[in-house]
């Protein structure tokens, strides 16, 4: 089908989802909207996946009163301004993404889409990967013309998106399989270097300085008089993670697997009660196959051993290690520490609530 076709086809589509809707959602978007289930079906599903603010917070108020919960104005405003604690946010996110979601798994990307644009206007998974690949290099090209323009490969690293399991919301995590080696080749490169050459950061003396309602953030790093070299170790290490990146993105997309891996509960450290699912996808073909209104479907039918995946990652690993411990040889017998190259030092200033939520995390 034309991919014009399957988006008028979305857009028009009848929504068997609105039968599996919780009888509290039901009343609480027809005390908001009175009218919205006689609306036609195409014009009920871009109010439902975009609806405004002020209609989004009263539904929330309507589903916390119709829970029992206290102050649910209030309450509803303050999630709306992302302030209030995470177990009750998992539960309106629970409670909402039947509305919000599509399909048969009440599928949401968790991504920002371009004004009058929503999840509708891609049919399938790579519809949508490659207009944020074409987004990403308009950007890249605005800020450095001379920036190389990259062949299309999949560019899903880390997208978020949610969808309803067996009756419970689940947070979904996308990615194309070389930029999750990817991942894991930083972290194992960081945990290297941090072993070769010893290193912490502390605040540097313009931190948490207020600057026109922003804060500094300037933390400096301490490798005991070897930072010379831990910055010069880390670039060469980030330089050869890219490449990887890079020949892995090729490898995979000229092999065609069209496969899935599907990695459960990938962040341990996230609280019990919360569902996580890691989905990694071989190749722009992968994508083609997996459309929004059947996305676990989809995906499913296109999985493949998990332990294919963990092979490449870990020759990828390995391979990163060894280039480290190389490049560490060479300073050692090469670097010039009075030898200190011009490079531009970036400014970070943070808003005062993502300061906050640094705070909360342990990471200020």
């Amino acid at each position: 089908m034309d991919p014009v076709d399957m988006v008028h086809e979305i857009r028009s589509m009848d929504e068997p989802d609105l039968h599996c809707w919780t009888p509290e959602l039901r009343r609480a978007v027809m005390a908001v909207r009175p009218d919205f289930f006689g609306w036609f079906a195409g014009d009920r599903l871009s109010y439902r996946v975009k609806p405004p603010d002020t209609d989004r917070e009263a539904i929330v108020a309507a589903l916390l009163r119709a829970h029992g919960r206290r102050r649910p104005v209030a309450t509803a405003k303050l999630e709306s301004r992302g302030r209030i604690d995470l177990v009750l946010q998992n539960e309106i996110n629970e409670w909402l993404q039947p509305l919000g979601g599509i399909g048969e798994d009440s599928f949401s990307l968790n991504e920002s889409f371009a004004d009058g644009c929503s999840i509708l206007d891609f049919p399938t998974l790579l519809a949508y990967d490659q207009d944020d690949h074409a987004f990403q290099r308009q950007a890249r090209q605005a800020e450095d013309p001379k920036t190389a323009r990259r062949p299309y490969a999949g560019t899903l690293h880390a997208t978020w998106a949610r969808c309803m399991l067996d009756g419970r919301l689940c947070y979904l995590t996308l990615s194309m399989a070389a930029w999750y080696c990817y991942g894991s080749m930083q972290t194992a490169a960081s945990d290297e270097i941090a072993r070769l050459v010893p290193h912490r950061y502390v605040p540097g003396p313009q931190h948490g300085r207020r600057e026109g309602g922003l804060i500094r953030w300037d933390h400096r790093v301490d490798a005991g008089r070897r930072e010379g070299m831990l910055d010069e170790l880390q670039r060469r290490a980030w330089a050869y993670e890219a490449r990887r990146c890079e020949a892995l993105l090729a490898q995979f997309k000229e092999q065609r697997q069209a496969g899935t891996f599907f990695i459960a509960d990938p962040y341990p450290d996230e609280p019990h009660d919360e569902r996580n699912l890691l989905i990694v996808f071989s190749d722009p073909e992968a994508l083609a196959r997996v459309r929004f209104t059947s996305f676990m479907r989809d995906s499913r039918a296109l999985e493949r051993p998990r332990e294919e995946l963990q092979a490449v990652e870990a020759a990828e690993v390995g391979k990163v290690v060894h280039h480290v411990q190389e490049e560490y040889d060479d300073l050692l017998r090469n670097f010039d520490p009075k030898v200190v190259p011009l490079r531009k030092r970036r400014e970070v200033m943070l808003h005062p609530d993502a300061v906050r939520d640094l705070g909360d995390r342990g990471e200020s």
